[in-house]
């Protein structure tokens, strides 16, 4: 491509007016999807013919390892995630994009009116739709990562190499603002994996410095596996971590389908919030808590069964419910900050687990909470609780 020439070739469709649009209105674009079908429009009324178009990001995610936003003229866009077991399958590996990812280098193919020996399967996608050329290109951002860039052709004669040099320009320019909705993607994912979802979202819109917080009224859970000392000195690493593993994200299903948010995992305990965000929601949240907590016994319980068959060791564990109003806020050093709940009704619910050992009953409610329920719970007398005043009564709706 000559030097002078910023938008490519002089030659059929104008880049140009894309461009402009990438420069300036593409700008405010933060959701991928509808960047991709607004480009795509811009492409058509350019001119370009182009009847699929698709970006696919590597990412840093303990879940996935990328995503891809994919327009179709038939379909639309679209954005999907993909895991971190997917870059093994035959799927992923018989295809143009794994090419490109391999070698970091441009894959251009004319779709043949008949299926050839040793094309990839897309081809066969491709040439249903009624495509006819594709053109993979390699995206460099300042990682290691190499995103990708595809195109396919709906004019019966393909691509011209000014259309290829065209979308080259292209991919180019539109690389900075994918890397930035990736960035924000990224970081939110980040976050609402190792902090949760609600303290990511207040992370990104500006709650960083220390003190930031509030008061929230919520229902906390707070449960703790039995006998984890043994456990840690009798099991070796990888079983121990299994059976961590299996707690936590048993209990977390059951809590996250029900409106909690998990604030901490402290070793083998896990402090869990159901934020009350009005009065009147007040019955109904500690009313899902007690669901949730339920429910997680019970796929414990199915987890046990499969571990004992397996002569493994089984997961035993205590949970305490309580309800009141906490500080939520930014604490810690200057350096190294974490969003916390600060108060009393946090230690009552840690307490309030600690009594389920003794009193035999692995789940425990208090009387504030169990006036907000539905049903009525079985009371199992009043006791002191470490550093509660007052004789508590505590409650448990499992059968004695």
């Amino acid at each position: 491509m000559n030097p002078h020439l910023l938008f490519g070739p002089d030659e059929g469709w104008s880049l140009a007016p894309v461009a402009l649009w990438l420069l300036g209105d593409a700008q405010k674009l933060r959701d991928p999807v509808a960047l991709i079908g607004a480009l795509a429009g811009q492409l058509d009324a350019a001119g370009a013919r182009i009847g699929r178009l698709a970006f696919i990001s590597r990412t840093l995610h303990p879940q996935f390892a990328g995503w891809s936003v994919r327009w179709s003229r038939t379909d639309g866009a679209r954005h999907d995630s993909f895991p971190h077991s997917s870059a093994a399958t035959p799927t992923f590996t018989d295809s143009p994009v794994f090419y490109v990812q391999q070698h970091r280098t441009a894959f251009r193919q004319r779709v043949a009116r008949q299926a050839e020996s040793g094309e990839y399967s897309l081809f066969t996608e491709l040439r249903a739709a009624g495509l006819s050329d594709y053109l993979a290109l390699p995206v460099h951002y300042g990682t290691t990562l190499v995103s990708i860039f595809t195109a396919a052709s709906d004019a019966a004669e393909g691509f011209s190499e000014a259309d290829i040099e065209r979308l080259t320009v292209l991919a180019r320019l539109l690389a900075p603002l994918i890397e930035i909705i990736g960035t924000r993607a990224t970081a939110l994912g980040l976050l609402n994996t190792f902090v949760g979802p609600r303290i990511g979202e207040r992370i990104l819109h500006g709650q960083v410095k220390r003190g930031d917080g509030d008061r929230i009224d919520a229902a906390f859970w707070y449960s703790d596996l039995r006998g984890f000392t043994h456990l840690s000195e009798t099991l070796d690493t990888v079983e121990l971590l299994s059976l961590l593993n299996d707690y936590f994200e048993h209990c977390a299903a059951a809590a996250t389908t029900r409106g909690g948010e998990i604030l901490q995992f402290i070793g083998d305990a896990i402090l869990i919030v159901f934020e009350i965000k009005s009065p009147s929601q007040r019955a109904d949240v500690c009313n899902g808590a007690l669901t949730a907590a339920v429910s997680a016994f019970s796929a414990i319980a199915d987890i046990n069964a499969q571990r004992r068959a397996a002569g493994r060791a089984v997961i035993e564990f205590g949970l305490g419910l309580h309800v009141g109003t906490v500080t939520h806020a930014n604490v810690g050093s200057p350096d190294r900050l974490a969003f916390n709940v600060v108060g009393p009704a946090v230690n009552m619910t840690a307490r309030i687990q600690s009594k389920t050992k003794e009193l035999n009953s692995p789940l425990l409610v208090s009387s504030d909470f169990a006036r907000e329920l539905a049903t009525s719970l079985r009371s199992l007398g009043h006791h002191d609780l470490r550093g509660v005043a007052g004789e508590q009564e505590l409650f448990t709706s499992l059968p004695a």
